[in-house]
């Protein structure tokens, strides 16, 4: 897409701040869950990418204009962000420092696999302002940990966190999962202890799913491997919403934890309907209303990168009511909802849209509660139907 396309939709103006995700595509084995697009990790393809990112950082910075817009949050995500050197890293950093506005108290993330980091390399991207980790435990038995990966153990976790701790990092996330086929309540309880045990600041506990373009698809589809059990996954839910509640974590969103004020920025931004921009192949953008999305083939993205244009393959800009019902089906992923006034402004001008609302609360999906509007115990397990009812 050429560069005056996009101008075309962006307005500077109507954006406060920005949120930047940096998608990094590579890794040493793609994980049987995994439906994201990577690519296994060759430094030839390394070279190519960070090339074609420079010359995107560089088009959006400079020739569409939003390198005064200020910058809040930065998230490096893949993928294994981590398969690059903590050099090639804090370059990027360093890149989009130069053609952005990052302020000064800027979040700035960085997923990691924990066979993926030492002290020396955790060191040097604490000391060039890298200053929240996310690391993919996904589990603390290591049997499951091969079931899931084929890689890592309860170890190389424990020892990861030790090592970020040294190097200076006290903004430290874990992932976790489970439900998947055979995962039992006693097996997630000890994941949860050994989890507590390390204290993290944040959690992400996400329920196993069977996504279309991961290697488990095609097996659960051929019936090789059962799909996952949604009644286990909703006790193993709401196991997880009171343990971690009784170890004083605060559940802010359907899947993440945090201690007091360790809420992950840039995440939140997505469920608030703010402002985002998406680096690097497949990855995802909402700017002034607009959605679009880079081509998810790297050599596709680099070729019109080195063409000077952008790796954009589709754009949509969103009417005014789109982008209301989408802030209220994302912000009520929320524990704390959404504005009441919110729902009742589009309820107003939709009537279709009120109808379906009112059907999920008497479905017991929704309540109202001071001045907000949230889903229910019930609706939280049912979160899915609500989105598709309320898009």
């Amino acid at each position: 897409m050429t560069i005056d396309v996009l101008k075309k939709y962006i307005h500077q103006q109507s954006n406060p701040n920005l949120g930047v995700y940096i998608h990094i595509p590579f890794c040493r084995v793609r994980c049987q869950f995994c439906a994201f697009y990577v690519q296994t990790f060759r430094e030839k393809k390394v070279q190519a990418f960070l090339d074609g990112l420079d010359r995107e950082i560089h088009l959006y910075g400079r020739e569409i204009g939003l390198e005064n817009i200020p910058v809040t949050s930065l998230y490096f995500g893949g993928g294994t962000p981590t398969m690059l050197s903590a050099r090639q890293l804090v370059q990027v950093f360093d890149e989009i420092n130069t053609w952005f506005d990052v302020t000064a108290d800027a979040e700035i993330s960085l997923e990691a696999h924990p066979g993926t980091v030492d002290q020396q390399s955790l060191h040097m991207l604490r000391s060039r302002g890298f200053n929240r980790l996310s690391i993919g435990a996904q589990s603390f038995d290591d049997q499951e940990l091969l079931q899931l990966s084929g890689r890592s153990t309860r170890r190389t976790t424990q020892t990861a966190m030790e090592f970020a701790r040294q190097a200076g990092f006290e903004n430290i996330s874990l992932d976790l999962m489970y439900g998947f086929p055979g995962h039992t309540a006693d097996s997630w309880e000890q994941t949860l202890d050994a989890t507590i045990a390390l204290a993290p600041t944040h959690l992400s506990c996400y329920a196993f799913t069977v996504e279309e373009g991961s290697h488990l698809y095609d097996k659960v589809k051929h019936g090789t491997v059962c799909p996952p059990d949604e009644a286990v996954q909703a006790r193993l839910a709401m196991l997880t919403g009171e343990y971690l509640k009784a170890a004083g974590y605060e559940q802010y969103e359907i899947s993440n934890f945090c201690q007091s004020g360790f809420a992950c920025r840039h995440n939140l931004r997505y469920w608030q309907g703010e402002s985002y921009l998406g680096l690097g192949p497949s990855s995802q953008s909402f700017v002034s209303g607009v959605r679009f999305g880079n081509v998810a083939d790297l050599d596709s993205y680099c070729l019109a990168l080195i063409q000077k244009e952008l790796p954009i393959d589709h754009l949509e800009a969103l009417k005014t009511q789109e982008i209301q019902r989408e802030q209220i089906v994302f912000g009520l992923r929320t524990m704390r909802g959404v504005l009441r006034d919110q729902v009742g402004y589009l309820s107003e001008r939709d009537v279709g849209w009120a109808r379906a609302f009112s059907g999920l609360k008497v479905q017991g999906l929704l309540v109202e509660e001071e001045g907000y509007v949230r889903l229910t115990e019930k609706g939280i397990q049912f979160a899915d139907t609500v989105a598709v009812a309320l898009i």
